[in-house]
């Protein structure tokens, strides 16, 4: 039917003309007035174009099915029935769209292309026949709308908050695309409720060499987006060379050495622009870098087994015994009908409680039903002799507090920053009294000791279980905040100073005494929304008072039951082990001062297993059959994932 006006061109253009001579035929645009032309037999140019006004085109497919002019067929209603399709705007139309992101591409993991699969199409028909299924690219626009509209929520989030902390590193997925992760934390104060909160700020694609400068630059435009540079009080990242020289690069520290102090000319007084800007440089330099506890335990570790060179036979024969685990069937169905539903997990290089695992795994077996066991299956060289058996249970036995010292540093919804200096003194304890009990295993203690001591010096020097440094904020681990957090976590409060320093009364009293001056000293400091003359007295007496001597009577108003030296007392008498947060949620009235420094150091996170998490979800995203994702698509989706509002 030639004189039959197209679907396409009735619903989306105007003016149509049919040039029959010509065989030619045009239409105007009903969006954007722009004159289309094509054959009298095609309508490819207009359907070309419609594609271009995506949200009409949606409609047009929606609903084309009632600009047909031709008498229905019989057939039609035998396969299609009756049902009316819901319209592109239609409430339930958006929100099984909006599932279908959220909950199936998002939360289940499952590939974008899903929504073109013949065989969910014919799912969601009947979950709901009135459904009109969208098309990828309509889902992938949705993802990018998701990602602005999540941003923006977590930047208002984060503009009423004071103090942050972020994590940082560096991911590379299955094509060997770098990306930079920041995930950042706070404390959430709402009504009578504390809550740790973190979010990921960005998974962006990062590419070209990994240097210190390149990383620094990608950091500060993220804070940028964000506005929160001058909020963020710590960094956590790993020991690597180029996070070092970022974070110096973008928030650096004293003068170096190299800086020439007898230049006459760097002593003249400055214009008032250049002191301007000095002051402004001086105040930007309140972010402190913090290494990542968990890393640092790991490398740790690493030096410890380098010393085990007696009982790698024995360490050998374990990672066998996995193997053949993951290797034989026929093994494997034996080995399960012996012990059970159970195997020997495989040891990663990079991760070394999973060496302590695959251990405890193979000691967790009777080792005479193992020993027959291998014997019967042809494999002799894996039999553990009396003496290896004993040398892997003592191994367990020295390394499972680093085990329990490692998950706990890397808590999702638990305070962790608090556990460090409690951790690290009660590990050195832990090997100083296994210095005299072990038969095989004297030169791992004291290899790990060694390590510990070293890589954790800040933390010895602080306590005095260690010679004073001339310069002891280069030391590792030597910021004041590790010493406040374990003192202001109810659940440890001062019993690791008890029970952990190994010194003197009167050393243990002086170390207490100086981190109590830290707390008191830390709440002197002015936060945005208090100050001094807010505590001091009320607003009414303080307008209503002026002169000489106003100081001395706001100081004489100031509540001394309400003082901070009487608040952290009467803490450290009501401290018992309770929950960090949940402690502080119920004393913030009865302890204001103190409660205003626990919340400003417990939001930091000890270790950057955060940001490490997200691309563990990457990794999930990107599995082999999708490797062909964009980098955008695949950043989207990661952060979608791990902000969930």
């Amino acid at each position: 039917m030639e004189g039959a006006i197209p679907k396409i061109i009735k619903f989306g253009f105007k003016d149509y003309i049919l040039d029959v001579g010509e065989k030619k035929r045009t239409a105007i645009c009903k969006v954007c007035n722009s004159k289309i032309r094509d054959t009298s037999t095609t309508t490819s140019n207009f359907i070309r174009h419609y594609k271009t006004h995506k949200e009409k085109y949606e409609e047009y497919i929606h609903t084309k099915g009632t600009f047909d002019d031709t008498q229905p067929q019989i057939s039609q209603f035998i396969a299609q029935g009756t049902v009316q399709l819901y319209h592109c705007n239609h409430q339930q139309q958006k929100a099984i769209t909006n599932s279908i992101l959220s909950d199936l591409i998002l939360n289940c993991n499952m590939p974008l292309s899903i929504i073109e699969h013949q065989s969910f199409r014919r799912f969601l028909s009947i979950v709901d026949n009135k459904y009109s299924p969208v098309s990828r690219r309509t889902i992938t626009g949705k993802l990018d709308n998701l990602v602005a509209d999540r941003k923006m929520k977590l930047k208002n989030e984060l503009e009423v908050v004071d103090h942050l902390s972020v994590t940082v590193d560096i991911w590379s997925d299955r094509r060997m695309r770098g990306f930079l992760g920041v995930t950042v934390h706070w404390i959430n104060i709402e009504d009578d409720r504390l809550q740790l909160k973190s979010q990921l700020l960005a998974c962006n694609r990062f590419k070209g060499p990994h240097t210190g400068e390149r990383i620094c630059e990608e950091f500060e435009h993220i804070c940028e987006e964000y506005k929160i540079k001058k909020k963020v009080d710590h960094i956590i990242c790993d020991n690597a060379a180029n996070m070092k020289k970022a974070f110096t690069t973008c928030f650096p520290g004293q003068l170096d050495e190299d800086d020439d102090l007898d230049d006459s000319d760097i002593w003249n007084d400055l214009s008032v622009e250049e002191q301007e800007m000095f002051d402004n440089y001086l105040s930007a330099k309140t972010q402190t870098r913090l290494q990542c506890f968990a890393h640092t335990l790991q490398l740790v570790i690493g030096d410890g087994l380098k010393e085990t060179k007696l009982v790698n036979a024995a360490l050998a024969k374990a990672s066998r015994l996995s193997s053949l685990l993951h290797t034989s069937t026929s093994f494997k169905e034996k080995f399960e009908e012996e012990f059970g539903q159970r195997g020997i997990p495989a040891s990663v290089t990079t991760r070394w409680n999973s060496t302590l695992r695959q251990l405890k795994s193979v000691v967790s077996c009777d080792q005479l039903k193992l020993t027959r066991m291998l014997e019967d299956g042809g494999h002799k060289e894996t039999v553990f002799t009396a003496r290896e058996w004993n040398q892997i249970k003592e191994l367990v036995d020295v390394l499972q507090p680093f085990g329990e010292a490692t998950d706990l540093s890397q808590g999702e919804k638990l305070v962790t920053i608090s556990a460090v200096v409690p951790c690290i003194l009660s590990l050195n304890h832990h090997l100083e009294n296994h210095k005299e009990s072990v038969r095989y295993l004297g030169g791992l203690i004291r290899s790990l000791q060694e390590s510990l001591q070293r890589r954790f010096e800040g933390i010895f020097v602080n306590v005095r279980m260690a010679d004073e440094q001339n310069d002891v904020a280069t030391l590792p681990f030597s910021d004041p905040l590790y010493l406040k957090a374990a003192l202001l976590d109810p659940s440890f409060g001062t019993m690791w100073l008890t029970h952990d320093v190994l010194a003197t009364e009167n050393v243990k009293e002086a170390v207490s005494a100086m981190i109590k001056n830290l707390i008191l000293k830390e709440d002197c400091k002015p936060t945005p929304t208090t100050t001094d003359e807010d505590e001091q007295m009320p607003v009414a007496e303080s307008e209503s008072q002026s002169g000489l001597f106003t100081a001395y009577r706001k100081k004489q108003k100031r509540d001394s039951c309400s003082s901070p030296q009487i608040q952290l007392n009467q803490y450290l008498d009501i401290c018992d082990g309770q929950s960090c947060l949940q402690f502080w949620a119920m004393n913030r009235h009865m302890l204001p001062s103190l409660f205003r420094v626990a919340v400003r150091v417990m939001s930091v996170p000890a270790s950057s297993a955060p940001v490490e998490r997200v691309f563990s979800h990457g990794g999930v995203i990107m599995r082999p059959h999708r490797s062909q994702l964009s980098e955008k698509v695949l950043s989207n989706l990661i952060f979608c994932k791990c902000n969930a509002f």
